[in-house]
């Protein structure tokens, strides 16, 4: 069993280290095999196929999928009693998340630029996770006349493009280079003032 467990170590680190250095679209079962010095049939015997062993690194890495437990423990958490606090944390975790991973950075490219069912997969369990988070807020807008699930879409959707953006196009972005500790932070705060007058403006419709 722990020859099995290192065995598949092997294989998923060397996912990523193939991503890291040539993209996902490089990625074959020999060419995992030999980065992992692993014979390729274990690949097929621990994972099944090529698709399992992407989806198992993958879970392993993702912002939704790698936080899933800890945002779930948030939740519960007295300091995030108030939902509108909770997003923010979660948005702002995801900037600073997805900012530092270059693999999660070629994911997103990756699932951009293909029609793929293995990247379907990969996007509807991301959202079903998200979703679990979107319901804490359902109440807090039922009735007003603030649609808060478009208001999140455009900031997950902003979040992804800008550090994007940065990265393959230039530095600055709308005059801001968020590459520096200045620019990130002040991204940081204009998603926690989007949510925040999202939640405000629910609360003043409630109350007129």
């Amino acid at each position: 069993m722990k020859d099995r467990e290192l065995t598949k170590r092997k294989l998923i680190l060397a996912v990523g280290e193939i991503i890291n250095k040539n993209g996902f679209s490089s990625l074959s079962i020999s060419r995992i095999a030999k980065v992992a010095q692993v014979d390729r049939k274990l690949i097929y015997r621990y994972f099944g196929n090529l698709n399992y062993l992407i989806e198992a690194y993958v879970v392993e890495n993702d912002y939704w999928m790698v936080f899933a437990d800890q945002m779930k423990k948030m939740i519960g958490d007295e300091q995030f009693a108030d939902s509108g606090k909770l997003i923010i944390a979660i948005l702002q975790n995801q900037f600073k998340f997805f900012e530092s991973q270059k693999e999660m950075q070629r994911l997103i490219l990756w699932e951009l630029s293909m029609n793929s069912p293995l990247m379907r997969s990969i996007h509807n369990t991301r959202e079903s996770m998200g979703q679990q988070f979107l319901e804490l807020t359902d109440l807090h807008f039922e009735g007003g006349n603030v649609n808060f699930r478009a208001v999140a879409a455009l900031l997950v959707g902003g979040i992804y493009y800008t550090i994007l953006h940065t990265i393959y196009n230039g530095e600055n972005f709308t005059g801001m280079n968020i590459t520096t500790k200045e620019g990130k932070e002040e991204i940081l705060k204009a998603i926690a003032q989007i949510v925040s007058w999202a939640f405000n403006a629910a609360e003043l419709k409630k109350m007129s």
